[in-house]
């Protein structure tokens, strides 16, 4: 049923994917900054080092954003669909969470943006 030309195409495609996550991965640095954006305009700058927790009420829409020991998350959203409030912790440069219903977006920011040549 499987020749031996698909299995090692298998392997070789699963090698590569590896790859790639790894050298992606191995790009990103610590975030300095949290930078929020509501509906594509900015609610605010906020530093990794201190925890705090910030709540978005906008166009009758709440999220409540937590950071702590250099991490953020979504901790409550009214959004439908909650992949915000279960999406992992972010940390590092270049990550976000992105509550589409209510146009909320999370991203980590910082000095050094890893191979990222767009954004400076």
């Amino acid at each position: 049923m499987f020749k031996k030309a698909d299995i090692i195409l298998a392997v070789l495609l699963t090698a590569a994917g590896l790859a790639a996550a790894y050298f992606l991965s191995f790009g990103q640095t610590a975030g300095d900054e949290l930078l929020i954006t509501v509906d594509g305009k900015v609610f605010g700058s906020y530093s990794l080092i201190e925890d705090n927790e910030i709540v978005i009420d906008r166009n009758d829409h709440t999220n409540k954003v937590t950071i702590s020991d250099g991490k953020v998350s979504m901790s409550f959203s009214d959004c439908h669909n909650q992949d915000c409030v279960l999406h992992s912790e972010i940390s590092r440069t270049g990550e976000n969470i992105i509550c589409l219903p209510n146009k909320v977006v999370l991203e980590i920011t910082g000095d050094d943006n890893g191979y990222d040549s767009v954004s400076k």
